[in-house]
């Protein structure tokens, strides 16, 4: 079964619900089912967009295709109750409530996949790589780099936002494919810099200075007075 043909049965289901109370029931009793109808509706949507979310990341390789059988189940049962007249609010209520439990339970996995897969994808970035771009291009990285940390910790996670992401990796990935690695006296720099405690402008030489501005890493280097 296609995520389609769910929301198609959901559609034939309101059409139906007209023909039938058209000609065998009042305004009241039809005014109910087409109510209840596109309350049913609302939630296919949902879940038929939680479907295609779990198929884009499991394209990706970040997740594994959606599970609807329960949606199938659920599909029957519904249809064999409506089979003997217009289904009561019960028979709808509990079909919603299985379509949003399945659509909650998308959305959870797709968000909990998401989070590892692009974590990963980012860290896997040659990000160290940044300083030996030219300036225009180093302001493009980082501000690629701060988008795709972001979008990890989306939290309404969408299609739109899985190619965004993508193409943003791509091309901070090609800027930095051919770059080579910063020289190891400004790594080792940097993890004196980042230790805790932080060392004092004593512990810092001018020829260290020179090295943080001749990469312009100087813009991430803070100074605070202790003591004051």
């Amino acid at each position: 079964m296609t995520n389609l043909s769910v929301y198609d049965k959901a559609v034939q289901l309101q059409n139906r619900a007209r023909q039938i109370a058209a000609g065998a029931v009042g305004e009241k009793e039809a005014a109910r089912v087409l109510s209840r109808s596109k309350e049913l509706r609302a939630g296919l949507a949902e879940l038929r967009t939680q479907v295609g979310l779990s198929h884009t990341l499991a394209a990706l390789g970040a997740a594994h295709k959606p599970d609807l059988s329960g949606i199938d189940t659920a599909r029957t049962a519904f249809e064999r109750k409506a089979l003997n007249g217009l289904p009561s609010d019960a028979v709808f209520n509990t079909a919603r409530k299985k379509v949003q439990e399945l659509a909650g339970k998308l959305k959870g996995d797709s968000s909990a996949a998401w989070v590892t897969w692009a974590t990963a994808q980012v860290a896997a970035l040659p990000l160290a790589r940044i300083p030996m771009l030219s300036r225009d291009e180093r302001e493009a990285a980082r501000n690629r780099e701060r988008e795709l940390r972001q979008a990890v910790a989306t939290k309404n996670l969408s299609k739109a936002d899985v190619t965004l992401f993508t193409s943003t990796y791509a091309l901070l990935a090609e800027s930095l494919h051919d770059k080579s690695d910063p020289p190891s006296e400004l790594l080792k720099l940097l993890e004196v810099l980042e230790k805790r405690p932080s060392p004092t402008l004593r512990d810092v030489t001018d020829d260290d200075i020179a090295l943080l501005r001749q990469f312009e890493m100087d813009i991430h280097i803070t100074l605070q007075r202790t003591g004051a």
